[in-house]
């Protein structure tokens, strides 16, 4: 049993990376298959549809995203936003590479009119919420939360468009400082 929990894991790691990085339209099992180094044949033992597959990838990033949001949970809400910075900046190569982890795969599945969509957006809107529910905690107005996701998510997407690490790290640490003076941390 733990080998089939591990071939499974395996299986939607090398799924989300392909669909990070090639998107969903871009992704065939063949493709995961040979990431996964799983027979394709053997695949679907673990996955009887891509759309199986899919959920399943999903249900991967919201671990991702409860996992940040565990390790900011402790911190008051300007601690929370910088130590929300520092996680946006950790990795900017990827960032430029791959736009936002949570995003990018949530807009490419809408685009494609997929079933998964509305499962998407809805790690997203958690993710959203979680920015929102700091800036509120410091008393500032629902359009700075509004305002702040919005950027962040606009510095991922161009940075994206334009493959450009220094741009999203230039950009990020602006958004950062400006943030963060607007709450008076240090």
């Amino acid at each position: 049993m733990a080998g089939e929990s591990t071939k499974r894991t395996q299986i939607v790691a090398a799924a989300l990376q392909h669909y990070r990085t090639f998107g969903v339209g871009g992704t065939t099992l063949k493709n995961v298959s040979e990431a996964s180094t799983v027979p394709l044949g053997n695949l679907y033992y673990y996955f009887k549809t891509r759309s199986e597959l899919l959920l399943a990838v999903l249900d991967e990033c919201e671990r991702e995203l409860f996992r940040l949001l565990q390790s900011l949970a402790p911190l008051e809400p300007a601690a929370w936003l910088a130590g929300y910075f520092e996680w946006l900046l950790a990795a900017p190569d990827a960032a430029a590479r791959l736009g936002c982890p949570f995003g990018a795969l949530a807009l490419e599945l809408r685009a494609l009119h997929d079933p998964a969509a509305e499962r998407a957006a809805s790690i997203v809107e958690t993710y959203f919420a979680a920015v929102s529910v700091q800036m509120n905690a410091l008393q500032l107005p629902a359009a700075a939360a509004d305002d702040l996701f919005i950027a962040v998510q606009g510095t991922y997407a161009v940075a994206r468009v334009k493959g450009d690490a220094a741009f999203f790290r230039r950009n990020m640490q602006r958004l950062r400082d400006r943030t963060l003076q607007l709450i008076g941390a240090p």
